[in-house]
């Protein structure tokens, strides 16, 4: 095969084309497609260790706390996760770290010289990151499943461990309509003598994953009693939340330990192996504080979006004595709006502005989710009439940017350099 024959994509131009006729949100639940590919390249069964993340809430930040712990080790971390807020180059990170157009165009170009043509918008990241990961030879590769666990690409991928943080009620029309149904598909990412390890898990969901783990031949270890967490205020991911979503992957990190022997480097031990990975754990949009500027208000952002998550932002905002004199305030139009109106109103007494999305059809319309609040909300005619509006109402206290990932997307493509730390 020619070069030229070789190149589906000249440019990274070229590959976003190709993303971008694939859909974003084209699903089809089958792994046939990224099997034939993997196998093709062998990487079915990495060399490298590889987790998994499966669960409704709290997968980019246990994520985030498992790279933090590998790091912290030592070891060359590969993260995995999803969604992106500006390029999809920010779902594979290299300890930490966005590879440039230039790798991406030529793995993409890798994948599809092994049969990639046929795979989803998901499948196809999913495999660039199978092919980054062995590239730079990583230590150890965490892939976030994106829906459920049964039929997710992630799934398809050899593994060492699956770990489930909190599951609730998400993709009913995908996954199944009961908590109960939803468990059973998640739990279907568990295989016979691979460790699955959860933590904080209601009454319905811990049954079933029980259940799930038995019939699989799969050992079930419950955080809880397994590890402990550093004596420490400096974490990197705020609320009190995050403490469950740090506990959980440590346990994770030590089934891998005991897995690989891996050993702290340099003079470091293990207590400064957790104290620095707790510290280090970070995450764009997650309780994210921006600091005042010329332009900008004194600025919280968080990508909460349905019920749970705005009840841990409301417990994050109560842990930290915050009170936002301004919320900015966006969500899709398929949200349970009613439900969480009366959250966003109770996070301020302040006022409430409502920005026009810009180029997203599946936005709820500003005029029209204005209609559910009261007074205290205002519609903006963009995100940056909110911004210039919200420092002026609230001075040098802060405002709080909330209620859909898209929303959050917008700001970070009008400030670009706040997507890493």
């Amino acid at each position: 095969m020619s070069e030229t024959e070789r190149n589906f994509f000249a440019t990274y131009e070229d590959f976003e084309a190709h993303l971008l006729k694939l859909g974003l949100f084209h699903m089809d639940l089958a792994h046939s497609r990224i099997d034939a590919v993997l196998e093709e390249a062998e990487l079915k069964r990495p060399e490298y260790p590889v987790v998994q993340v499966v669960g409704t809430n709290g997968k980019g930040s246990t994520s985030s706390f498992l790279s933090a712990f590998g790091q912290a080790t030592g070891l060359t971390v590969g993260l995995y996760t999803s969604p992106h807020f500006v390029t999809p180059r920010e779902r594979i990170l290299i300890n930490g770290e966005m590879l440039d157009e230039e790798e991406w165009c030529d793995v993409a170009n890798d994948v599809m010289e092994c049969g990639g043509q046929d795979l989803t918008y998901f499948e196809l990241l999913t495999v660039m990151a199978v092919f980054l990961f062995a590239d730079y030879e990583v230590d150890l590769a965490i892939f976030e499943a994106g829906l459920g666990g049964t039929h997710d690409a992630t799934t398809a991928i050899g593994r060492d461990l699956v770990v489930y943080t909190p599951i609730g009620l998400d993709h009913v029309d995908v996954l199944g309509a009961s908590i109960e149904e939803i468990a059973r598909d998640k739990a279907g990412a568990m295989r016979k003598g691979m460790p699955a390890v959860t933590h904080v898990q209601t009454p319905e969901v811990m049954a079933v994953l029980k259940e799930e783990a038995q019939k699989a031949g799969a050992p079930l270890i419950q955080a809880e009693g397994t590890v402990t967490l550093p004596q420490t205020e400096r974490f990197g991911l705020v609320g009190a939340h995050q403490k469950d979503n740090a506990m959980l992957a440590l346990a994770a990190f030590r089934q891998l330990v005991g897995i690989y022997g891996w050993e702290p480097a340099d003079i470091m031990d293990w207590d400064d192996v957790k104290e620095i990975g707790v510290a280090d754990a970070w995450i764009a949009g997650r309780f994210q504080h921006v600091s005042a500027t010329e332009e900008l208000p004194d600025l919280y952002l968080d990508g909460a979006h349905n019920e749970p998550a705005f009840d841990v932002l409301t417990a994050a905002l109560h842990d930290t004595g915050l009170k936002p004199a301004v919320i900015i305030f966006g969500c899709m139009e398929n949200k349970d709006i009613k439900t969480l109106v009366p959250k966003v109103q109770a996070l301020t007494d302040g006022t409430i502005l409502l920005p026009q999305f810009i180029d997203m059809d599946r936005a709820e319309p500003a005029a029209r989710l204005a209609t559910h609040f009261d007074e205290q909300a205002k519609v903006c005619d963009s995100l940056q009439d909110a911004l210039k509006q919200s420092k002026e109402i609230a001075g040098d206290k802060p405002v709080l940017l909330c209620g859909s990932l898209y929303l959050l997307a917008e700001f970070f493509a009008l400030y670009p350099e706040f997507l890493q730390r």
